[in-house]
Formats: structure tokens, C-alpha cells, sequence
């Protein structure tokens, strides 16, 4: 049960997480500035949508193989995580600053976040090594 509980917490995170990345990222674009001060506030339901998804992650993780040995696609899991974590600490940072430093630090971020996603996506259904 609680594994069950684990994952669609886990799974919710993540749809939330991707849907505010890639879709937030496009509406603001085409709304430009006068719509930035709203969704500057969404930049916090998904830093909280992926921190969602880390901890349940490693809950899910320490419950099906504990955390002293876990298995090499749960370490790279891990080192992906790490950078997407930087990643969302540049997004927050660039969001406190206003619209025209976060376009620029955004056009450099969907392409990273779009990488680890896949990456994370692989590493979560095929499972290598």
C-alpha cells in the first residue's frame, strides 16, 4: 500500500513538473511580460512538484533495494536528479529577478530540462545495468 501511495504521488509530481516546464514556459512566451508576476508563482508548485518527485523517489528506491548498494540505474537516477535539482535552483533564482533574466536563463534551461527528462525516463522504465 504504501508503495502504491509512493509512486502516485511520485507520478503525479512528475506530470506536474513537466506540464508547469515545458507548457508554463510556452505560454509565458507568447503572453510576454504583463503575464510573468502570475506565472512567476507557478515557479514554486513546480519546485515543489520536483522535490515531490525526488522524495518519493528515494522512499521508493530505500523501501525496494535500501540505499547502501542500490542498483547502477538508481545511482545514475541519482546524479541526474543532482543536476536537474541545480537546474530548478537556477529557475527559481532567475524567476526572483524578473522577466528578462529569466527568458534568457530559460532559453538556456528547456534543453537541459528536456534531457534529463528523457534521461530519467529511460533510467525509470528500462531500468539498465
Amino acid at each position: 500500500m504504501l508503495h502504491e501511495l509512493l509512486l502516485a504521488v511520485h507520478i503525479t509530481g512528475v506530470v506536474g513538473w513537466a506540464g508547469l516546464t515545458a507548457g508554463g514556459y510556452f505560454v509565458l512566451a507568447g503572453c510576454g511580460e504583463a503575464g510573468f508576476p502570475r506565472y512567476a508563482k507557478l515557479v514554486y508548485l513546480q519546485l515543489l512538484s520536483a522535490l515531490s518527485i525526488f522524495a518519493t523517489g528515494l522512499a521508493m528506491a530505500a523501501q525496494a533495494y535500501g540505499l547502501l548498494r542500490p542498483p547502477l540505474w538508481i545511482s545514475a537516477s541519482l546524479a541526474v536528479a543532482a543536476v536537474m535539482g541545480a537546474l530548478e535552483a537556477v529557475h527559481v533564482a532567475a524567476a526572483r529577478r524578473g522577466y528578462r533574466a529569466y527568458m534568457r536563463a530559460v532559453r538556456h534551461l528547456v534543453p537541459l530540462w528536456a534531457a534529463g527528462y528523457v534521461a530519467m525516463l529511460y533510467l525509470m522504465v528500462f531500468k539498465p545495468g
